[in-house]
């Protein structure tokens, strides 16, 4: 899997994010408020216009991530909101703070 530092996404998860701005929002506040902190995983395949939209809990980040991964991407973050996308025809992955 690559994971690629860029100041944008492909075209076509841009528009993606841009066309489900509030929605996405909204999922990501009522998730945080009953679960607790996480990220919006996406899991996309342009060929098949497919996107999955998954709330991760601390509890699943970390059987994806160490410790010391989440807990600096907790501080990258600051007070924003941590999109990862995953890529999966490209086998890329963003990490996107909004």
């Amino acid at each position: 899997m690559n994971i690629q530092n860029i100041s944008s996404l492909p075209p076509y998860l841009n528009k993606f994010m841009k066309d489900n701005f509030d929605k996405l929002n909204e999922i990501y506040a009522e998730h945080k408020e009953n679960v607790g902190d996480g990220v919006l995983s996406f899991k996309c395949n342009e060929n098949e216009n497919k996107v999955d939209v998954l709330y991760m809990t601390e509890e699943l980040i970390l059987q994806n991530f160490s410790k010391e991964t989440w807990e600096s991407l907790k501080v990258q973050r600051g007070d924003k909101k941590i999109y990862l996308i995953e890529d999966l025809e490209k086998s890329s992955m963003f990490i996107v703070y909004i």
